[in-house]
């Protein structure tokens, strides 16, 4: 049961937490009740969210859009998808 309460916790902060970019990041923004559920979750606030990341070599931004590739599927930042879908 604890382990179920964690699990939604978890999901309200990767839901309600604010993105940063350039590493994927989230934070609290300063919000008392996200504050408190980073705590809670043992996060630092921002958290590195590594698998947000672009997966084009050597890219950090945030992946926002996915893409078939040579290699198959891959989630990638705006720029690296137009780039993909041009080429």
């Amino acid at each position: 049961m604890l382990a179920d309460f964690k699990k939604a916790l978890e999901d309200m902060v990767d839901q309600f937490a604010y993105a940063l970019d350039d590493p994927p990041r989230i934070t609290a923004g300063g919000l008392n009740a996200l504050e408190y559920a980073f705590d809670v979750l043992g996060y630092p606030d921002p958290k590195e969210m590594p698998e947000r990341k672009c997966q084009y070599p050597d890219c950090n931004k945030t992946a926002t859009c996915g893409t078939p590739t040579k290699d198959g599927y891959k989630r990638v930042c705006g720029e690296h998808f137009r780039l993909l879908s041009d080429g």
